[in-house]
Formats: C-alpha cells, structure tokens, sequence
C-alpha cells in the first residue's frame, strides 16, 4: 500500500484547511525521531525507519481487520455463512491485538502523552525541542487501541512549557491513505462521545465555585 503524500508546501490554502479539520486532544504513546527532507517523502513504513516490532505487529493486526470489515460489507447479502466466519474471525483479532496492547503497555510502550490531532497534523509534547522546519518520523498508538499509524511529518512551531517539556506542531507530510481513514474515524466517534458527554454536564449556575 503506498503512502499519500501531502503537500510540503505552507501555502495559506493548506494553512486554511487545516484549521478547518476535525481536531480532538487525547492521550496517545508517541515515538518520534528526526529525518532528513528526503527521507520524508517516503514510505513511512519503510525500513530505513526504526519501528518497533510491537508497532509493527499493532498496525499489521489492525490493517487485517480493517480489509475483513470492507470483505464482510460485499459478501454479507450473496454469502452469508462466509460473512459470519469473517466476523468471528475479526472479534478473534480484536481480543488478540488487545491481549497484546496489554501486555505490552507497562513493559515497551512510551508513556502517553497530551495529543491535539487531525488529519493533516497534530500537536504533541516533546522531550526536546525540534526546530520548526524539521522533519520526523513518528508512530502514534491510541491508548484503547482505536489505531496504530506510522507517518512523516514536517514541524512547524517549537515552544518551551516548563515541566511540560515543548509543545511541538507539525503536519503530516505521509500518512498512508488506511491510517488516515481509521484516523478520521477515530475523530469523528471522540466528537461525538464529546458531545453526547456534554449534553449531561450541569449548566454554569448550578456548578461549584
């Protein structure tokens, strides 16, 4: 499957749309490492880059069940004794690749950190400060295992939050087009979730001080 490059470009078009997408902050285990302007054109799964063998087997398990939803989505009305096979099939690979998020969260996965994502770029705290006009690989998990994506990205601002370590942006430069389709829907279902969630919130009056 090949990547889908954005454009490296920082035209106000681009700038625009972005402020226009979907964003939602939550908490994901980010690695990330610096990469020449070259390097980011490529494959994000390529192996020049240093992914882990947990991320890799996360983004594999997760990229099968994804082709087996689609398969059961054409078949269910002509074959459904097949469809029914591949969905016991997918819950199997459900628990597994949770089974193995498990396992693994305490012992190789980083420690989550604050995320604002979108489709095109996100924002994260980093350990050290990464110039704007820098370019990274990265791989990002979400905590309950909604995605695992691996994507280039160039960075665009770098600022110093104390104890909370750099508040870094960057949009994506390449970003395969299934991650960013389990992206978007993972921000589509936490805008909603949100939104449901605040139709129960207590209005201003009644809140304590």
């Amino acid at each position: 499957m090949e990547a889908l490059h954005l454009d490296d470009n920082n035209n106000s078009d681009d700038l625009a749309e972005r402020r226009l997408l979907s964003r939602i902050n939550d908490s994901m285990r980010i690695n990330y490492q610096l990469i020449t302007r070259t390097s980011a054109m490529k494959d994000p799964y390529d192996s020049e880059f240093a992914l882990p063998r947990y991320f890799l087997l996360l983004a594999e398990l997760d990229e099968i069940e994804s082709v087996q939803k689609l398969t059961i989505e054409s078949i269910e009305t002509e074959q459904p004794a097949i469809a029914r096979v591949l969905q016991l099939m997918n819950q199997k690979i459900s628990l597994l690749t949770g089974s193995l998020y498990d396992n693994m969260v305490e012992s190789l996965l980083p420690t989550p950190t604050r995320v604002n994502i979108s489709e095109s770029g996100l924002s994260f705290y980093a350990r050290d400060r990464v110039p704007p006009g820098s370019h990274i690989h990265m791989t990002l998990s979400h905590p309950n295992n909604a995605f695992h994506l691996a994507a280039t990205a160039r960075t665009v601002y770098s600022e110093d939050e104390d104890l909370e370590g750099f508040r870094t942006g960057a949009y994506f430069i390449s970003l395969h087009p299934h991650d960013r389709a389990k992206l978007a829907e993972c921000i589509t279902q936490k805008t909603k979730d949100d939104a449901h969630l605040q139709e129960y919130e207590l209005p201003d009056t009644f809140k304590v001080e």
